[in-house]
């Protein structure tokens, strides 16, 4: 029955994507009945799956049984993304982006020199130009296109090979992101061995909703990120330094994120001098690799990056009340309007920053205390990020397989409600997102939070959360 409802819920999604195509506008689009579908799925997610796979990893079925319960989980899992591969992404244009940075970097170009905008100026006997009247729709419809790509090198290796199987077609970049996500549920099962629990809590991140969502509704570029991450994880435990250090380089290569986790794997180096230094160099080497087509152009004005980690905001409600306290506090030496929220930035990246040292100053003891540490470092990264998208929580979702955080699997019922911006936004009431939409979003995660913290220091427990969710 689980099996079919997931596959049900990815059906429904597909059947009606195409009210959300290009030809309608906002306005006329079934938001709303969106927004609740993905809110029951949510829920059915977080209130009966869950209990559903405790209850039956509990039970240590017999090796044909437990064959069958995968193979179930398996074929469930990738029919919901089969099924999506040829829908219409729903109030979601960052793939457009992804195919035209493809293009461009397949032709060898500079993809952080020229924005979109003005690449569609040029004439059709320069290449960019030429690209330009190639794409069609795609080059009009990127978002931001007065902005260069904030993507980094790793990602745009995958969008060049998607461009190079098929120029713009967003089904071929499904496929890559498919063959990515294969990965990481592979990865997840051979962690699950390492750590002793039942393969059967794969299906905590195999039917994820926002997981098939994000990533195959969506097309979000995050499917890239987390076989490497997971890969590092595993060659970390299996004592494998440098390789998991090579991992994580790609990872961050990818988005920039993995890169706090650095300081976790480093740990299980010390005091070995040599080797520390040895994977400190590689991944060093390698970000530097990363970050050499952005070095003249970094800092200009039309920079993604500058935009992203300067600017955005969006879908937080703690960013926002911090940044006013803050305003307040700076008001009475006359500073500049964007001084606060830089401040603030500040603030969350030193605390970010410092947990991710916190996590390492003594190796981990095995497999799982590895997972639960690399958790608690994602986790403040989507918790306390300005911009908090639903695609983030992406993230987490493998490491949720080990560690069930109820903060998160509240955010699967509460996320969907993110895409109430665009039908208050096309109702001329966009303002009362910020205003209510977030807390009704963010306070029962962090309430969820709070009651897990609580638990925890009740119970003196080791695990982070009750017994009834850690069992094998």
């Amino acid at each position: 029955m689980a099996a079919a409802v997931v596959v049900a819920v990815a059906g429904l999604l597909a059947l009606g994507s195409p009210r959300f195509s290009y030809a309608h506008d906002v306005i006329d689009m079934p938001v709303l009945a969106l927004v609740t579908g993905l809110v029951i799925g949510g829920a059915l997610f977080s209130l009966c799956l869950v209990p559903l796979i405790t209850a039956t990893a509990s039970q240590q079925p017999d090796a044909p049984t437990l064959k069958r319960i995968l193979m179930l989980i398996f074929a469930a899992g990738l029919l919901a993304r089969l099924v999506l591969l040829f829908s219409e992404p729903i109030l979601e244009d960052d793939y457009q982006r992804y195919l035209w940075d493809g293009a461009v970097v397949a032709q060898g170009i500079n993809p952080y020199r020229t924005t979109p905008a003005d690449a569609a100026k040029l004439p059709a006997t320069q290449a960019l130009g030429r690209l330009a009247a190639q794409s069609g729709p795609v080059i009009e419809r990127i978002n931001h296109n007065h902005l260069t790509t904030l993507y980094p090198a790793v990602a745009q290796g995958a969008f060049a090979l998607a461009y190079l199987i098929k120029p713009w077609s967003v089904v071929t970049w499904r496929l890559v992101l498919l063959a990515c996500d294969l990965t990481t549920f592979a990865l997840v099962l051979i962690l699950l061995s390492e750590v002793g629990r039942s393969p059967v809590w794969a299906a905590l991140y195999w039917w994820h909703p926002l997981v098939l969502k994000e990533l195959f509704n969506s097309a979000h570029m995050d499917a890239i990120v987390l076989p490497l991450v997971m890969a590092a994880l595993l060659l970390s435990i299996h004592k494998r330094p440098l390789w998991a250090t090579t991992a994580l380089a790609f990872a961050a290569g990818a988005k920039l994120w993995p890169a706090l986790l650095l300081p976790l794997i480093l740990a299980t180096l010390w005091p070995d001098i040599r080797t520390l230094a040895r994977a400190v160099l590689i991944f060093a080497a390698l970000m530097l690799l990363w970050a050499w087509p952005l070095a003249t152009v970094a800092l200009e004005p039309s920079s993604g990056f500058v935009a992203y980690f300067g600017t955005w905001q969006t879908n937080s409600a703690l960013f926002p009340a911090l940044q006013a306290i803050m305003a307040k506090v700076l008001s009475v030496f006359g500073v500049g309007e964007r001084v606060p929220g830089l401040v603030v930035r500040g603030f969350i990246a030193l605390c970010v920053a410092s947990l991710s040292l916190a996590v390492a100053l003594r190796p981990p003891k095995d497999a799982y205390e590895t997972l639960w540490r690399a958790a608690l470092v994602v986790a403040a990264v989507i918790l306390l990020s300005p911009a908090q998208y639903p695609w983030y929580s992406v993230w987490i979702a493998p490491l949720l397989v080990f560690v069930p955080l109820w903060c998160f699997l509240t955010l699967a019922v509460t996320l969907p409600l993110y895409y109430l911006r665009f039908y208050l936004a096309a109702h001329d009431v966009g303002e009362q997102f910020a205003a209510v939409v977030v807390w009704f979003i963010w306070v029962p995660a962090w309430a969820a939070l709070a009651l897990e913290i609580f638990w925890r220091q009740r119970n003196s427990a080791v695990d982070p959360v009750p017994p009834s969710l850690m069992r094998n």
